[in-house]
Order: structure tokens, then C-alpha cells, then sequence
């Protein structure tokens, strides 16, 4: 039995970082170089979907204060008309963040930016294209 991705999506191991992070978009500090990146991103919507043209990936870190992204995006023609937050952001270039702790794909958080510095959050009780709940524009402390 080949188990459906959209059930059982990719998964990261986010590992604590073992020191300060300095948002200056480099990754130079000995906590990123200990961690993996993830895989190469592909299409939310699966195989069925071509793979991306250009290459995405990313490392993360958390402290106790924090959770820390560093993405490598690579887009020849990045842009973003979006400007008002919790806007439906997907259809300009953008970078989302799923976050599900308990890894079940049910009750995971949203986090998504474009180019413009537009974030959209949004939290989700399962995967959207199911029948479910989600809470549009939530906005998490800190």
C-alpha cells in the first residue's frame, strides 16, 4: 500500500539552535551549518503537479524565544502586488511555513510572505482541499 503524501506530507526536524541568530539574512553562524536542509520544495498539490523550475529550500532553528527560517529561494523574476496583511497571498510569489508539531496534518499553523514583506497567517484544523475548518488571518503573538 503506497501511503498518499497528501496524508502523510514531508517533514522536518527542526533542531534547537545551539547559539544567537542574527536575522541579517546570511546563514554563517555554526547552528545553521549543523542542521540539514530540507528536501527540495515541490508543488502542495503532489505529483500530479510538474516540478518547480527553479530550486527552494530550507533550514530552521528554534530558541527559546524564536523559531528561526532560513530559505533559499532561487526566482529570476521575484514581485508581489499584495500589500494588505492576511490578504489571500498565494497568487503572488510567495514562501509559506507549515507548521504541525504533532505531525498529524490536523490543527497546523500557516505562515506565508511575499515579496513585499506581506504575511498571511492562517491556521487550519486539516489540509486545505478537505472539508474542515480554517481561521483566516489569525495573528499570533510575538
Amino acid at each position: 500500500m503506497v501511503e498518499d503524501e497528501a496524508d502523510h506530507p514531508r517533514g522536518y526536524v527542526c533542531y534547537r539552535a545551539a547559539g544567537p541568530i542574527a536575522i541579517d539574512g546570511k546563514a554563517d553562524e555554526p547552528s545553521w551549518a549543523a542542521v540539514p536542509w530540507t528536501e527540495d520544495f515541490s508543488d502542495i498539490e503532489g505529483p500530479a503537479k510538474p516540478t518547480p523550475r527553479f530550486r527552494s529550500r530550507a533550514k530552521m532553528l528554534w530558541d527559546d524565544e524564536y523559531l528561526y527560517v532560513y530559505a533559499e529561494l532561487h526566482e529570476p523574476h521575484v514581485w508581489g502586488t499584495i500589500t494588505r496583511k492576511n490578504e489571500v497571498i498565494f497568487r503572488d510569489n510567495d514562501f509559506e511555513v507549515f507548521i504541525n508539531p504533532n505531525g498529524d496534518n490536523h490543527n497546523y499553523y500557516e505562515y506565508e510572505m511575499n515579496a513585499l514583506n506581506t504575511i498571511w497567517e492562517l491556521t487550519l484544523d486539516r489540509r486545505i482541499g478537505t472539508t474542515g475548518r480554517f481561521i483566516w488571518g489569525r495573528t499570533w503573538k510575538g
